[in-house]
């Protein structure tokens, strides 16, 4: 009987040191592929955009003014502006992997309608320094960097509004709070938080749901070992319950990379916590991750836009000179 119950006792220490090391391989998995995403270099985002139409090379070659600020973290930031007048600003944050250029669909909705465009190359992106991307803890302050070097140059007193993709679209939403200059906040196929969208990506992969929970705590330990952040801090869900600025969840339903139901999420939270707060959510059906404003060009412009305007007449700049 004791030998029977000492090698189960030895079976038992084999099986949890074997886990133990399958939650740890996983974990380092999992954290390599949220933080050592791959950067795709300027070439390959402009010749990609331009041949897929979502880049417009005549916009591109507009007279940009490109300048380099420094990030409150000590790193340079490669910054572009595209002034108008009139005192619209509009700040763009862009996707993991790419740059200030694959924004350019969007920049577009805006400076057509006379707004100043101010878009920046995120950490670790294009010319930009700093580490590798920290799904919008880092990126907020740089943002809200961006904000303040460009609202007293150009201007902002016929409004301020952020737009951003993807990481760029949690950024937005997690720098919302630190901007009581903004006016409305808009944010295509965001995730609820970068833990949440570590776990979609384990469920995509066939990680059992008992391992996922300890996955996700290996991965965010090597993160904050490395790095010094942890990966709970990009949370866009308690960003948006911080701040009454209006709010449009933008969403594609065949988006399975981010899930639609986080924004969905996203949004019937933030409206049963504030009610009083302006939170729209566009869904668009046929829409993969990213690729709403193709799906659906029209539908899309419209309601953003009228957002906007709906936005500006809450703070009193609608057709403001």
């Amino acid at each position: 009987m004791e030998v029977s119950l000492a090698i189960a006792a030895l079976w038992l220490a084999e099986i949890a040191a074997l886990a133990a090391v399958l939650v740890a391989a996983l974990g380092w998995i999992a954290y390599r592929a949220m933080i050592r995403y791959r950067i795709h270099d300027e070439a390959y985002i402009r010749n990609a955009g331009i041949s897929s139409g979502r880049i417009d090379e005549a916009f591109l070659a507009r007279e940009w003014i490109v300048e380099e600020i420094i990030s409150p973290f000590g790193y340079p930031l490669r910054v572009r502006a595209l002034p108008a007048s009139g005192s619209k600003l509009a700040l763009f944050h862009h996707g993991i992997g790419w740059n200030w250029m694959s924004m350019a669909r969007y920049m577009e909705i805006f400076r057509s309608r006379g707004w100043t465009i101010v878009a920046l190359d995120s950490r670790g992106h294009g010319g930009s320094g700093g580490g590798p991307p920290s799904y919008g803890i880092r990126e907020k302050e740089d943002l809200k960097a961006v904000a303040d070097w460009a609202a007293p140059r150009f201007g902002h007193s016929r409004g301020m509004i952020a737009f951003g993709e993807s990481m760029g679209a949690s950024t937005v939403l997690q720098y919302a709070p630190l901007d009581p200059r903004l006016d409305a906040v808009a944010a295509d196929c965001a995730y609820s938080s970068a833990l949440d969208e570590m776990r979609h990506r384990l469920a995509r992969g066939l990680v059992p749901p008992g391992l996922r929970g300890l996955v996700v705590r290996a991965a965010d330990a090597i993160c904050r070992r490395l790095h010094g952040f942890s990966l709970a801090d990009a949370d866009s869900t308690r960003a948006i319950l911080e701040t009454g600025v209006p709010i449009m969840l933008i969403h594609g339903l065949e988006d399975d990379y981010v899930p639609w139901r986080m924004s969905v999420i996203m949004a019937e939270t933030r409206r049963r916590a504030l009610p009083d707060a302006a939170t729209e959510l566009l869904l668009v059906p046929g829409a993969a991750h990213g690729g709403s404003l193709k799906a659906d060009p029209a539908r899309y412009e419209s309601e953003l836009y009228s957002f906007i305007e709906e936005s500006l007449a809450r703070s009193g700049k609608l057709g403001q000179n």
